[in-house]
């Protein structure tokens, strides 16, 4: 699958694999799966079927924890545990000891190998590209990616993305290991936007483009970097506030509740029949499930009344008018009508998911935002104790 075959490249684009690849850091649990994510991201900017990546291990020896090859059916596993001496001979032993990018055709490597310099373990590739992934001057390994269909598969342009993004991939690597992956990652990416910024202008100064193309970059780049701080604070299923910014708002109204009177109720939802929702049908209906709870909360409350998905089937509304008890029950009545309405599947079945409502609130005093939100958790969980669809106020 060749996403891009021409010189001209969208720059946008590749930003946003640029992103993805930082995204990876968040959903990948091993590095398998890390460099799987970073295969997919890849095929989706250039022909990417014969991928694999080998790194340098603390003795010195070789691993190479992801192996893809459309030829040469070799496990991973194989390859494990090596030194640069057992496979001295190989094209990737040789593309290492150069420690700089390596773009061979066919003939190049049928003269390496006729010089005796090289010996091919599998089938000789059309083209074969090798990428170093240092970090901080520390060589980590590095990433093949060939192509056995035409010698000119890979342009200058592809090759220098490619480059690019092993900047990327490098960086994330390291924090991967060090838990400083988004400290680096996004290092990476600032990085590469400078870099982009000096191609950009440099492709517009030769194709004579126009001003209004290079204010067009500026703001497609303004424009992700105001999707990142959007999806950053916003859960991506039901697009509600998340975690993050739940607190990020309780940290705020703390900090003004040291001088000034401050109003804040908090209602802590924990649906009460969900789990049965995904093991009888499916995490897909579990998740329409959570998306239909998010719209009836929001179809519920005011428009500006903040909502936030805490994480799993936990959802928390920030109140910060006053509102005398009585009203606030009946506002967490409704909820509690509204959630446990049946809800339609895909498959036509209809499941019924109600919740519990645990409530805690500051009137006029200073707080802890921690300590607000653990008040409404015993709430809930007394809530829970007393049954399905019940609604306790925290002492």
């Amino acid at each position: 699958m060749e996403k891009i075959a021409v010189e001209a490249v969208d720059s946008g684009y590749v930003i946003d694999s640029m992103t993805d690849i930082v995204a990876c850091l968040n959903t990948s649990d091993s590095i398998q799966r890390f460099l799987l994510d970073i295969h997919c991201i890849l095929q989706k900017v250039t022909y990417a079927d014969n991928f694999y990546v080998v790194l340098y291990q603390e003795n010195g020896n070789l691993s190479f924890p992801y192996f893809h090859d459309v030829k040469d059916d070799i496990q991973a596993e194989e390859l494990d545990n090596l030194s640069l001496d057992d496979i001295s001979h190989s094209l990737t032993a040789f593309a290492l000891k150069s420690h700089k990018v390596c773009n061979f055709k066919q003939k190049d490597i049928e003269q390496l190998i006729e010089s005796n310099e090289v010996s091919i373990l599998g089938s000789v590739p059309k083209q074969w590209l090798c990428f170093p992934l240092v970090n901080r001057n520390q060589h980590l390994g590095a990433f093949i990616i060939q192509s056995y269909r035409k010698e000119n598969e890979y342009s200058g342009m592809i090759v220098d993305v490619l480059y690019t993004i092993s900047h990327v991939i490098s960086s994330a690597l390291d924090a991967f290991n060090n838990q400083q992956a988004l400290i680096e990652a996004n290092r990476a990416l600032q990085n590469y936007q400078s870099e982009l910024e000096v191609k950009v202008q440099e492709r517009t100064s030769e194709l004579k483009e126009s001003l209004n193309k290079l204010e067009h970059e500026i703001e497609v780049r303004e424009s992700l970097q105001q999707q990142l701080e959007h999806d950053s604070l916003h859960d991506s299923l039901t697009g509600l506030a998340n975690r993050k910014y739940l607190f990020k708002e309780l940290e705020r109204l703390s900090a003004r509740s040291q001088r000034n009177d401050t109003l804040v109720y908090i209602l802590y939802l924990d649906l009460d029949d969900f789990k049965p929702v995904n093991d009888n049908h499916g995490h897909q209906s579990g998740d329409i499930v959570l998306k239909t709870v998010s719209e009836r909360l929001i179809q519920t409350l005011r428009s500006y009344d903040f909502i936030c998905r805490l994480g799993g089937d936990e959802f928390v509304v920030m109140l910060t008018e006053q509102i005398e008890r009585q009203s606030l029950t009946l506002l967490a009545e409704r909820m509690l009508q509204s959630l446990s309405a049946p809800i339609k599947l895909d498959s036509g079945i209809e499941v019924q998911c109600g919740c519990s409502i645990g409530i805690a609130s500051v009137i006029n005093q200073s707080f802890d935002a921690q300590a607000l939100i653990h008040n409404a958790d015993l709430a809930l969980y007394e809530a829970k104790g007393r049954g399905k669809n019940q609604i306790y106020f925290a002492k």
